[in-house]
């Protein structure tokens, strides 16, 4: 038959103890316990991690600002949030904690920041900020924020570059994702038309029209059809 296993007391050892052996269920001989460890506030990784919280924290005010209609006070919460990010970066490198870099929250901070920029109309620096994302190939999607770059040079008048930005941006959007090339192929659509390409135009609704009609798009073409005096196509 199979040997039983040796079972151990939790209260008595083998060794001993430091009473010479003796029963001491409660290990009074041993003096009172060593206090519980308590992590250091100015630690290195405590110093992170509060570092950390401030800037998510600014980051919600400032998204809370831009809600109420509080747009420069939105930007200033933003620009304090990028201060921190980057004293936070620094604390990282200088305490060998530099694998550890939040990349979410580097996006998070610039993609508010240009949100603000551009908010608060300070147009070139909302373009230079969704640059930095764009450009950097360790924020995987980032490729689609040029849609807002397409917007912004929209808002400016800036059609052509509008049309650019619009165009990087559907390479980047796959062809599972229907609505989204969708609204920027109506974007591309709407550029043409202000700049008076209605043939340019008239290719992008009707592919829209072809993908999935609807009534906006129709009348669009139907302004274009008008334009380009083609009365045929207009019924």
């Amino acid at each position: 038959a199979r040997p039983m296993t040796a079972v151990r007391s939790a209260l008595y050892t083998s060794k001993g103890s430091a009473g010479g052996g003796q029963f001491d269920p409660f290990n009074q001989t041993r003096g009172p316990a060593p206090p519980l460890e308590t992590k250091a506030e100015d630690s290195p990784e405590e110093k992170v991690k509060q570092l950390e919280k401030k800037v998510n924290e600014l980051i919600e005010e400032s998204c809370f600002a831009n809600a109420a209609g509080q747009l420069g006070l939105a930007l200033e919460k933003a620009k304090e949030a990028g201060r921190k990010e980057r004293s936070l970066c620094r604390q990282r490198e200088q305490t060998a904690l530099s694998e550890q870099i939040n990349l979410d929250l580097t996006y998070s901070v610039l993609f508010n920041l240009a949100n603000q920029y551009h908010a608060n109309k300070n147009y070139n620096e909302a373009l230079n900020t969704y640059q930095v994302i764009v450009k950097n190939k360790m924020f995987s999607n980032a490729g689609r924020l040029r849609v807002n770059m397409g917007n912004i040079y929209f808002e400016q008048k800036k059609y052509p570059q509008a049309i650019k930005h619009y165009r990087m941006a559907l390479d980047q959007v796959p062809n599972t994702h229907k609505e989204m090339r969708i609204k920027i192929m109506q974007n591309i659509g709407i550029a043409f038309v202000k700049m008076g390409q209605y043939s340019d135009a008239v290719t992008s609704f009707e592919h829209i029209m072809g993908e999935k009609a609807n009534f906006q798009t129709g009348f669009n073409l139907i302004l274009c059809y008008y334009g380009l005096g083609d009365r045929e196509k207009m019924k």
